[in-house]
């Protein structure tokens, strides 16, 4: 793959993983309870070693190989795809909160795995695959909380 190129999606992956940890902090300013401030900072967090890892190989292309270890597969429960898309605004609940961070991850992860098919056979595409697979873990974590917090409390 050529050196730009390579940058240039790195780069792209970033933003979106920056965006995605905005998101996050912003959503535990609106959040009342102390369990759901815990929750959204932990998947910031992990938007951060995401963020990390990216720029650790824009640093250095030779890390690809030690980040690109296959992923586990991560069940899509797939609870918000048949939700309407929301947005957020100052006075958005919980629940819109969630699901449209899980909307948001499904989006992140189609975008990933659309990398990691046309990168298929090689190790950008292990990497994009790997991302994409921790992704989905984000959007299972958010539907498990909705799950848990909004469809059991209705």
């Amino acid at each position: 793959m050529v050196k730009d190129n390579l940058r240039t999606i790195l780069e792209g992956a970033i933003k979106i993983e920056e965006q995605s940890y905005a998101l996050y902090k912003m959503a535990q300013g609106k959040v009342k309870y102390q369990s759901s401030k815990k929750f959204l900072e932990e998947l910031a967090q992990e938007e951060v070693m995401h963020k990390e890892k990216l720029i650790s190989i824009m640093d250095n292309e030779k890390k690809i190989s030690e980040l690109s270890l296959q992923a586990s597969k991560t069940q899509d429960l797939k609870i918000v795809d048949v939700m309407r898309e929301t947005t957020i605004s100052d006075d958005a609940d919980y629940q819109r909160i969630l699901i449209y961070a899980a909307k948001r991850e499904k989006s992140t992860y189609d975008y990933y795995k659309s990398l990691a098919l046309g990168l298929e056979g090689t190790e950008v595409g292990t990497l994009f695959s790997k991302l994409a697979q921790e992704e989905l873990s984000h959007k299972n974590k958010l539907e498990r909380e909705y799950d848990e917090y909004i469809l059991k409390e209705n």
